[in-house]
Protein backbone atom coordinates (compact mmCIF):
# COMPACT_ATOMS: atom_id res chain seq x y z
CA UNK A 1 0.00 0.00 0.00
CA UNK A 2 3.05 2.71 0.98
CA UNK A 3 5.64 0.80 -1.33
CA UNK A 4 6.02 3.26 -3.86
CA UNK A 5 6.69 6.27 -1.50
CA UNK A 6 9.15 4.49 0.71
CA UNK A 7 10.41 1.88 -1.25
CA UNK A 8 10.71 3.52 -4.50
CA UNK A 9 13.05 5.98 -4.01
CA UNK A 10 15.47 3.31 -1.92
CA UNK A 11 15.53 0.92 -4.95
CA UNK A 12 14.24 2.74 -8.08
CA UNK A 13 11.43 1.98 -10.57
CA UNK A 14 12.95 -1.32 -12.28
CA UNK A 15 13.47 -2.56 -8.96
CA UNK A 16 10.45 -1.92 -7.63
CA UNK A 17 8.27 -3.08 -10.57
CA UNK A 18 9.93 -6.58 -9.81
CA UNK A 19 8.96 -6.20 -6.32
CA UNK A 20 5.35 -4.99 -6.84
CA UNK A 21 4.46 -7.59 -9.07
CA UNK A 22 5.84 -10.53 -6.52
CA UNK A 23 4.47 -8.99 -3.63
CA UNK A 24 1.13 -8.47 -5.57
CA UNK A 25 0.91 -12.07 -6.76
CA UNK A 26 2.28 -13.64 -3.34
CA UNK A 27 -0.69 -11.36 -1.65
CA UNK A 28 -3.38 -12.46 -3.98
CA UNK A 29 -2.39 -16.09 -3.62
CA UNK A 30 -2.18 -15.88 0.20
CA UNK A 31 -5.54 -14.55 0.30
CA UNK A 32 -7.75 -17.66 -0.19
CA UNK A 33 -4.96 -19.09 2.20
CA UNK A 34 -5.93 -16.63 4.93
CA UNK A 35 -10.06 -17.79 4.33
CA UNK A 36 -8.93 -21.03 4.72
CA UNK A 37 -6.68 -20.13 8.66
CA UNK A 38 -9.65 -17.83 9.79
CA UNK A 39 -12.06 -20.68 9.13
CA UNK A 40 -10.15 -23.46 10.66
CA UNK A 41 -9.30 -20.87 13.67
CA UNK A 42 -12.85 -20.80 14.07
CA UNK A 43 -14.06 -24.34 13.96
CA UNK A 44 -11.02 -25.22 16.38
CA UNK A 45 -11.91 -22.28 19.34
CA UNK A 46 -15.72 -21.62 18.59
CA UNK A 47 -16.37 -23.62 22.15
CA UNK A 48 -13.69 -21.95 24.15
CA UNK A 49 -14.37 -18.44 23.05
CA UNK A 50 -18.39 -18.42 23.91
CA UNK A 51 -19.08 -15.68 26.13
CA UNK A 52 -20.10 -16.48 29.94
CA UNK A 53 -21.53 -14.11 32.51
CA UNK A 54 -18.22 -13.63 34.83
CA UNK A 55 -16.72 -12.19 30.98
CA UNK A 56 -19.51 -9.33 31.48
CA UNK A 57 -17.13 -8.49 34.92
CA UNK A 58 -13.70 -8.52 33.19
CA UNK A 59 -14.98 -5.87 30.62
CA UNK A 60 -16.65 -3.81 33.74
CA UNK A 61 -12.84 -3.82 35.61
CA UNK A 62 -11.08 -4.01 32.33
CA UNK A 63 -9.22 -1.17 33.34
CA UNK A 64 -7.79 -2.53 36.65
CA UNK A 65 -7.27 -6.31 34.99
CA UNK A 66 -5.03 -4.63 32.23
CA UNK A 67 -3.34 -2.44 34.77
CA UNK A 68 -2.47 -6.03 37.25
CA UNK A 69 -4.23 -4.50 39.83
CA UNK A 70 -6.79 -7.27 40.26
CA UNK A 71 -7.67 -11.08 38.29
CA UNK A 72 -11.06 -11.50 37.29
CA UNK A 73 -11.66 -15.72 37.55
CA UNK A 74 -12.49 -16.57 33.79
CA UNK A 75 -12.22 -19.89 31.64
CA UNK A 76 -9.90 -20.74 29.38
CA UNK A 77 -10.23 -17.40 27.66
CA UNK A 78 -10.71 -14.63 29.00
CA UNK A 79 -12.87 -11.62 27.76
CA UNK A 80 -9.68 -9.71 25.99
CA UNK A 81 -8.79 -12.63 24.44
CA UNK A 82 -12.55 -13.79 23.52
CA UNK A 83 -13.00 -9.84 21.83
CA UNK A 84 -10.14 -10.67 19.82
CA UNK A 85 -11.49 -13.90 18.87
CA UNK A 86 -14.75 -12.73 17.52
CA UNK A 87 -13.87 -9.30 16.53
CA UNK A 88 -10.69 -9.55 14.89
CA UNK A 89 -9.89 -13.19 13.72
CA UNK A 90 -13.73 -13.92 12.94
CA UNK A 91 -15.49 -10.25 12.01
CA UNK A 92 -12.67 -8.44 10.52
CA UNK A 93 -10.79 -11.76 9.20
CA UNK A 94 -13.78 -12.54 7.26
CA UNK A 95 -14.37 -8.78 5.87
CA UNK A 96 -10.98 -8.51 4.72
CA UNK A 97 -11.21 -12.65 3.24
CA UNK A 98 -14.58 -11.44 1.46
CA UNK A 99 -13.66 -8.06 0.28
CA UNK A 100 -10.10 -9.92 -1.08
CA UNK A 101 -12.49 -12.33 -2.72
CA UNK A 102 -14.26 -9.75 -4.91
CA UNK A 103 -10.84 -7.69 -5.73
CA UNK A 104 -9.25 -11.08 -6.42
CA UNK A 105 -11.88 -12.26 -9.17
CA UNK A 106 -13.10 -9.63 -10.53
CA UNK A 107 -15.14 -11.78 -13.48
CA UNK A 108 -18.36 -11.88 -11.56
CA UNK A 109 -19.64 -8.54 -13.23
CA UNK A 110 -18.97 -6.45 -10.48
CA UNK A 111 -18.87 -2.88 -11.49
CA UNK A 112 -16.28 -0.40 -10.96
CA UNK A 113 -17.97 1.04 -7.84
CA UNK A 114 -18.38 -2.13 -6.18
CA UNK A 115 -14.49 -2.58 -6.59
CA UNK A 116 -13.75 0.51 -5.65
CA UNK A 117 -15.86 -0.04 -2.30
CA UNK A 118 -13.82 -3.55 -2.11
CA UNK A 119 -11.01 -1.98 -2.25
CA UNK A 120 -11.79 0.66 1.01
CA UNK A 121 -13.15 -2.31 2.89
CA UNK A 122 -9.94 -4.21 2.23
CA UNK A 123 -7.67 -1.96 3.49
CA UNK A 124 -9.24 -0.15 6.04
CA UNK A 125 -10.45 -4.00 7.61
CA UNK A 126 -6.92 -4.83 6.94
CA UNK A 127 -5.54 -1.81 8.62
CA UNK A 128 -7.63 -2.63 12.28
CA UNK A 129 -6.98 -6.15 11.56
CA UNK A 130 -3.04 -5.17 11.62
CA UNK A 131 -3.25 -3.01 14.67
CA UNK A 132 -5.71 -5.57 16.84
CA UNK A 133 -2.58 -8.65 16.05
CA UNK A 134 -0.58 -5.96 17.25
CA UNK A 135 -2.04 -5.38 20.67
CA UNK A 136 -3.02 -9.15 20.77
CA UNK A 137 0.79 -9.83 20.24
CA UNK A 138 2.36 -6.95 22.54
CA UNK A 139 -0.37 -8.51 25.33
CA UNK A 140 1.14 -12.27 24.16
CA UNK A 141 4.74 -11.27 24.64
CA UNK A 142 5.78 -8.65 26.86
CA UNK A 143 2.36 -7.57 28.35
CA UNK A 144 1.27 -10.20 30.17
CA UNK A 145 4.00 -12.26 32.68
CA UNK A 146 4.12 -16.02 31.44
CA UNK A 147 1.82 -15.48 28.23
CA UNK A 148 5.15 -16.16 26.18
CA UNK A 149 5.98 -18.99 27.72
CA UNK A 150 2.40 -20.52 27.41
CA UNK A 151 2.66 -19.83 23.71
CA UNK A 152 5.91 -21.70 22.97
CA UNK A 153 5.26 -24.48 25.05
CA UNK A 154 1.21 -24.72 24.99
CA UNK A 155 1.91 -25.15 28.92
CA UNK A 156 1.07 -23.02 31.65
CA UNK A 157 1.80 -23.91 35.21
CA UNK A 158 -0.61 -24.39 37.74
CA UNK A 159 -0.33 -20.95 40.01
CA UNK A 160 -0.06 -18.84 36.71
CA UNK A 161 -3.06 -21.10 35.78
CA UNK A 162 -5.24 -20.44 39.16
CA UNK A 163 -4.34 -16.55 39.04
CA UNK A 164 -5.14 -15.93 35.70
CA UNK A 165 -8.01 -18.76 34.43
CA UNK A 166 -9.44 -19.60 37.74
CA UNK A 167 -12.90 -21.39 36.12
CA UNK A 168 -10.79 -22.99 34.03
CA UNK A 169 -7.90 -24.32 36.16
CA UNK A 170 -11.06 -25.66 38.59
CA UNK A 171 -12.56 -27.38 35.42
CA UNK A 172 -9.37 -28.73 34.30
CA UNK A 173 -9.03 -30.29 37.44
CA UNK A 174 -12.51 -31.52 37.39
CA UNK A 175 -12.08 -33.32 33.85
CA UNK A 176 -8.99 -34.77 35.48
CA UNK A 177 -10.91 -36.17 38.09
CA UNK A 178 -8.51 -34.38 40.87
CA UNK A 179 -11.44 -32.51 42.43
CA UNK A 180 -13.51 -35.35 43.62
Amino acid sequence: MFGKHFLLPLVGYQAFSWIAVIAKNLHNLAGPLFFVSVVLLFRRYVKDNLWHKIDWLWIKDAYNVLRGEMHVPSYKFNAAEKAWFWGGVTLLGLVVSLSGFVLDFPVFNQGRHVMQAANLIHATFALLFICAAFGHIYMGTIGADGALEAMKTGMVDETWAKEHHALWYEQERMNQGLDK
